[in-house]
């Protein structure tokens, strides 16, 4: 993999948000020919760009039979570094939505959604999301009810532009980011430009920049800079997993999809689990934990339970 230590997450956090920005569906020449100055600007951002990318082709070689819905496209990345080519959105039954007038948008599970608010900004909203906009002279204010949205904030308009999650409230003028609200707890990444985030009332207040996570709740918050590549995985219909438990990488599949996967035994919960996996086929994410881990699948109509392969663990 061309991924090198020696880069920072600050150009890794760019590369990650240009290959999101490039594959969307109302990317046009004038973000084609920014992306090119970008490259140019800095021997490390092609060697970021074409590591970053590597990461969501790694799952292209297991979308050999892809399951029935739309046909996913992998792009050429080095078809792109030479400033070549048309990128297309992949992602898990993603649509363009446009709307005339502030309102509500929503996503069902399973669904990714465009979404072009009155100003201009560019959301894009994860599986089971819900958002409303609601606009005066002074501020532009979404809130973001459930789910997970990645804002793309023009610089055009100034009214300052808030978005509130739980008790937490997220401004920024000219900036991309990724809110996600989890019930009361609330994940903000920052990939470009500059924001802030406070606790509405006032309680605490943090400037983020390219980079930043905050990770906020009723148990406190903190800022980190952490890789970025698996925290922007899902805007192409990935997720990557890092040593994480099967507990948690379960609960973020579960998320995009209507079959869920249970498990109930502790020991395979803790086990742990790595990898690049397409988001809405728990059926094929099962199976590579069996073949993975020492577990067995047991499948029902909207199920699919993970347990001890006796056989198995006697092996290990």
């Amino acid at each position: 993999m061309a991924f090198v230590s020696e880069i920072s997450p600050e150009i890794r956090a760019e590369a990650a948000a240009w290959l999101a920005r490039l594959r969307a569906d109302d990317k046009d020449a004038v973000d084609e020919a920014a992306f090119r100055v970008w490259l140019a600007s800095d021997p490390r951002h092609p060697r970021a760009f074409e590591a970053v990318t590597e990461v969501w082709e790694l799952a292209g070689a297991a979308w050999a039979e892809p399951a029935a819905g739309p046909r996913q496209y992998l792009h050429n990345r080095r078809a792109v570094l030479a400033g070549a080519g048309s990128l297309a959105a992949a992602g898990v039954f993603v649509t363009l939505w446009q709307s005339a007038e502030a309102g509500n948008f929503e996503t069902g599970v399973g669904e990714q959604k465009h979404a072009v608010l009155p100003d201009g900004t560019q959301v894009f909203l994860d599986t089971d999301t819900r958002i409303s906009a609601s606009y005066n002279r002074q501020l532009r204010v979404v809130a973001l009810e459930r789910g997970r949205c990645n804002f793309h904030v023009l610089g055009s308009d100034s009214r300052p532009f808030a978005v509130d999650a739980a008790a937490e409230r997220v401004v920024a003028a000219r900036a991309s980011f990724d809110v996600r609200r989890d019930g009361e707890a609330v994940c903000v990444v920052l990939t470009q430009g500059a924001a802030s985030i406070a606790a509405q009332g006032a309680a605490w207040q943090e400037n983020l920049k390219s980079g930043d996570r905050m990770v906020a709740g009723p148990g406190g918050h903190r800022k980190d800079r952490p890789n970025l590549v698996p925290l922007l995985a899902w805007q192409t219909g990935q997720v990557v997993f890092d040593n994480d438990t099967v507990a948690s990488a379960i609960a973020e599949m579960n998320r995009y999809s209507l079959v869920k996967i249970a498990v109930e035994d502790t020991d395979i919960a803790k086990m742990r689990i790595s990898g690049v996996y397409r988001v809405g086929d728990n059926a094929a994410f099962a199976h590579s934990v069996a073949t993975l881990l020492p577990v067995m699948l047991e499948f029902n109509t909207d199920q699919v339970r993970l347990e001890l392969d006796p056989a198995r663990v006697k092996k290990t």
